[in-house]
């Protein structure tokens, strides 16, 4: 069974219509994906380009869930907000109303710099996982909110901090359901560090979605590449991807501000999934090319129509924008052989067919 979130994920919202593989996007650029499965789709006629690139005009981190029939978007205000937009397509995420679901409230440890909210719909229960502050970077920790119904655009309300017994910098968490147990992945920093670098991936074993009944944190990746280093030492971002039970952590890479911003993964092989020996890290695996800048930033896997999975990110469409020209993208992606993911390429402004994955432009 094809899970995005668990190997046998059967307590998720999300539908299985995703199941089979495709190569459209990198098909439609006349590439081909060593140990890439599927056919590739034709490129699409021009009456079917529903989906035109970025799909959001501005925007970062995105996190996307399929649920209710509908696709849902959550993002930050970087301050004390929290919204979430629907739609019943990806290309009409762009043009669909924010919703501020949460504002935290002031002179709390959570009051400021709300980052990378996580969308994810765990045993029916809507839940997003964020990092915030006092107003002080170096005292960023991990929170959770939860949905008081099954509509995710209705009301929330606070869960509070998760963390391990080390109770250190930790920003991007993502809640995971593998090898029947739960872990939460996250980015953090040595003891005493706060927000300053290296930047480094951690992963703990949960009792449920909410605690962490590990003793402490587990280091199972450390910036060490020359792709990861080159402006400053950072591994952030975690989400898992499984495919036929393979799990693979695609992570972003060196500076978020800069075009040197990438995705690597960490393949897990086998064996204690605590220890950084059961992972072998490849990189860079998704980095900038034809007119997107420092990509990253990616959701969970999107299931489309038609079997077809996508990958929703960010980047700049000018080198050297920084923060502020981020913009949100999407393309479908394909899967190797050996069950991890085959992101190609940005494929820049392109439009797609979004019912069929198939390239326009």
């Amino acid at each position: 069974m094809v899970s995005y979130r668990s190997g046998l994920r059967v307590f998720s919202s999300h539908p299985r219509r995703w199941l089979s593989l495709i190569t459209a996007g990198l098909a439609a650029l006349g590439l081909t994906a060593t140990g890439a499965t599927g056919p590739a789709a034709p490129v699409a006629n021009a009456a079917g380009c529903s989906l035109q690139n970025p799909i959001v005009a501005s925007g970062a981190d995105p996190s996307v869930w399929y649920g209710n029939n509908l696709y849902y978007l959550v993002q930050s205000d970087g301050a004390a907000s929290i919204n979430l937009r629907a739609s019943s397509t990806m290309a009409g995420l762009g043009s669909a109303s924010p919703h501020t679901i949460w504002t935290a409230p002031a002179g709390t440890d959570h009051s400021a710099e709300t980052w990378a909210p996580e969308l994810e719909n765990l045993n029916g229960q809507w839940v997003i996982y964020y990092a915030a502050d006092n107003g002080n970077n170096n005292n960023h920790r991990i929170f959770a909110i939860k949905a008081n119904t099954s509509d995710p655009m209705g009301s929330w309300s606070f869960v509070g901090k998760i963390a391990d017994s080390t109770n250190q910098w930790a920003i991007d968490p993502t809640v995971f359901y593998y090898n029947t147990a739960w872990w939460m992945l996250w980015s953090g920093t040595p003891t005493g560090n706060g927000g300053s670098a290296p930047q480094q991936i951690y992963i703990a074993h949960m009792s449920d979605p909410f605690h962490i009944d590990q003793d402490y944190r587990r280091l199972i990746a450390n910036p060490d590449q020359p792709w990861e280093t080159s402006v400053a030492a950072i591994e952030e971002g975690p989400e898992a991807w499984i495919h036929n039970g393979k799990l693979t952590i695609v992570y972003n890479a060196n500076a978020s501000w800069t075009d040197s911003y990438a995705l690597g993964e960490l393949v897990y092989n086998g064996g204690d999934m605590t220890i950084y020996q059961s992972y072998t890290k490849r990189g860079p695996i998704f980095a900038s090319a034809n007119g997107v800048y420092g990509p990253g930033g990616e959701s969970i896997p999107v299931p489309g129509p038609n079997g077809v999975t996508w990958n929703i990110y960010h980047g700049d469409t000018s080198s050297g924008a920084g923060w502020n020209g981020r913009k949100i993208f999407a393309q479908p992606m394909s899967w190797n052989s050996d069950n991890t993911p085959n992101f190609g390429a940005p494929t820049g402004l392109s439009s797609y067919d979004e019912s069929t994955g198939a390239r326009c432009s």
